[in-house]
């Protein structure tokens, strides 16, 4: 009788009766819900029905749905944020990676678009998109890669520099998606506001990596292509020196100064050069940048001080510390201590008589008051003191 019939318990009836019921006062629920959203958001019925079509459709169906989202975000920034609240995003990156050419185009010209605020693009860059598209961008159609990079140049314009700011996991988000690679061509051929601000988040990331020595290993290292075309950009700017782009870029190669080999010394000549009666910020941003390279925290402080006086800096540095106002004439000193300390014995330093200047510098009280200065003045004229005790003054 077992292999034959399958008794039912009457309580299994009464336990499917509640489950039903149960299911019933949800999907009531889910109605009155919906509808009183829908009446409020009539445009909800037209998302949710192009992002179910997202999920569900065919190639063709879900490219007309990714152009159906590119047409209402484009009309409207609310409409993009609620595209966003409710799904989209994900399976537009979805067809973005997986679709045919035209899915994928549409589908990335609606994520630029999405990317309206700083909210809205966190919200993209968790989802995924960094990596989507840096595959793109580096195996994707010529077509569907120049969609991207202009979605990519949106998302950049409005937010990206901004959510990097002091994000580690943003940061390390773009630069192993290759984004980096991105920003260099954008800062090289975008429109002057995506100049901008792709030169504004290059500043901010560089400026974590700084922090973070993981993240400035793994993203900087000289052997990536990326890293290697921003340093190439980034000195391209700072070598026409003419541009509103510069105190970024300065930034940025200051942050650098720990990832760059001993051979590598081609950034401290242009950075020099705005030494020499530049703008007062600009001298500033210049000499603070090259503090990092001279610093005795940096490894290589010895090889980049070295380049610094070979490129004429010590002249430049004189006549800011004499001369500069006080913004200009704290950095000037603290570089000076740097590369009296690390190349004491240069023939330059006693030709320009930097020790005199070093004298004179303690005795004047606003300089001394300085923290930085009162730990290395006293030892870069007692190291120089030393050297030239020794025969120095045989070069005079």
């Amino acid at each position: 009788m077992k292999r034959m019939f399958t008794i039912i318990p009457a309580t299994a009836f009464r336990k499917l009766s509640v489950q039903l019921e149960n299911s019933i006062g949800d999907v009531s629920w889910l109605l009155r819900v919906s509808a009183s959203a829908a009446a409020n958001e009539p445009i909800l019925c037209l998302i949710w029905e192009q992002i179910a079509i997202l999920y569900t459709g065919s190639s063709e169906e879900r490219s007309d749905a990714a152009a159906s989202l590119v047409s209402l975000a484009r009309d409207n920034d609310r409409y993009g944020r609620l595209i966003i609240e409710e799904g989209g995003v994900p399976p537009l990156l979805k067809l973005a990676k997986e679709g045919k050419m035209e899915g994928q185009e549409n589908a990335a010209r609606a994520i630029g678009l999405l990317g309206r605020d700083p909210d809205s693009v966190e919200q993209i860059v968790n989802a995924g998109v960094c990596n989507v598209f840096a595959k793109i961008l580096k195996e994707g159609h010529m077509k569907v890669q120049s969609v991207v990079a202009w979605a990519v140049s949106e998302l950049a314009a409005r937010a990206l520099w901004q959510l990097a700011r002091g994000n580690v996991t943003i940061c390390r988000s773009i630069t192993e998606s290759r984004a980096l690679l991105c920003f260099a061509i954008l800062l090289e051929k975008g429109a002057e506001e995506v100049q901008s601000y792709s030169a504004m988040a290059l500043m901010e990331i560089t400026t974590v990596a700084e922090q973070h020595a993981d993240l400035r290993r793994s993203a900087f290292k000289p052997t990536s292509p990326s890293a290697r075309a921003v340093v190439d950009q980034l000195l391209k700017v700072i070598e026409i020196a003419e541009s509103d782009l510069l105190v970024p870029c300065i930034r940025a190669i200051g942050n650098l100064a720990r990832t760059f080999r001993a051979t590598e010394t081609r950034m401290v000549g242009p950075l020099v050069k705005l030494l020499d009666e530049r703008e007062p910020e600009v001298m500033v941003e210049a000499t603070v940048a090259l503090n990092k390279f001279a610093s005795t925290e940096n490894f290589l402080c010895v090889n980049h001080s070295k380049a610094i006086i070979a490129a004429g800096g010590t002249k430049h540095l004189i006549q800011l510390v004499y001369f500069g106002e006080q913004m200009i004439q704290i950095p000037s000193l603290i570089m000076l201590c740097y590369i009296t300390m690390n190349c004491p014995d240069s023939e330059v330093l006693a030709n320009e008589e930097v020790l005199i200047v070093l004298e004179w510098s303690m005795k004047q009280g606003h300089l001394v008051e300085n923290v930085t200065i009162q730990g290395l003045l006293p030892e870069a004229k007692s190291r120089l003191e030393l050297y030239q005790s020794r025969g120095s003054r045989g070069f005079h």
